[in-house]
């Protein structure tokens, strides 16, 4: 019985095709109100990794709110303190990234949703009390379970990429904003400055500087082909 020669990894050309396309849509639709929605997602990520990093740390979420204008506010007691400030832009850009990565991976979509939707849930029912922030988190919430359970799989894959792809470069764009650019406005990095004396400057400079080697490092393994989500003739 013969055996199938090992394939040597490659490069997809349809997910360098389709990274790209995302990647030039999402800067030319960047201010426009179809990426809006998208953009206060990524913030409900950034106060949700305050909260997750307080409760893994030992400590407590008291309130999580968000705005229509990207704002955002995560009330915790106790925990690490520091891990808790650097969880936000830091901790929103590593969920984006992995949803980019298991966009790949179709007959994982689904379960990707569903997790999704099990924490936007518990989110709901524990810490989102004003009504702006509970609307949305429960309109997303359908959302995510429309295209894990109804949509077709490409769709879903799809949209999945483009969530992943606007999270991280709207992390990327927002650190350097806020923080590098913005020097002494109240901020994540501020915080982490007053309670560890390092520089704010130096903070947002390292948070960027992780926050772009981590999206290179995903694109790079996102474009990778593999078996399970670019299948090949034997």
């Amino acid at each position: 019985m013969s055996k199938s020669p090992p394939r040597s990894e490659g490069i997809s050309v349809t997910h360098v095709v389709l990274q790209f396309i995302l990647i030039c849509g999402t800067f030319a639709l960047w201010t426009s109100p179809l990426i809006q929605p998208v953009k206060i997602m990524v913030v409900l990520f950034h106060e949700m990794s305050h909260g997750l990093m307080a409760l893994v740390t030992g400590g407590q979420v008291t309130n999580i709110v968000i705005t229509p204008d990207e704002g955002g506010l995560c009330e915790t007691e106790g925990g690490a303190v520091p891990l808790i400030v650097s969880a936000g832009y830091l901790g929103s850009m590593f969920f984006g990234g992995l949803l980019l990565y298991l966009s790949k991976f179709r007959s994982s979509v689904s379960v990707v949703y569903t997790v999704l939707t099990v924490l936007l849930a518990a989110a709901i029912f524990t810490v989102l009390r004003d009504p702006f922030s509970r609307t949305f988190a429960t309109g997303l919430a359908g959302a995510f379970i429309f295209l894990g359970l109804v949509a077709p799989t490409f769709i879903a894959s799809l949209f999945l990429q483009l969530l992943g792809t606007v999270s991280c470069l709207y992390s990327i764009f927002d650190i350097y904003g806020d923080v590098v650019v913005s020097g002494g406005v109240e901020n994540d990095a501020q915080i982490f400055s007053d309670l560890t004396g390092v520089s704010p400057d130096l903070v947002g400079f390292v948070w960027l500087a992780i926050s772009i080697v981590y999206f290179i490092t995903v694109l790079r393994f996102f474009v990778l082909r593999s078996d399970a989500s670019d299948p090949q003739p034997a």
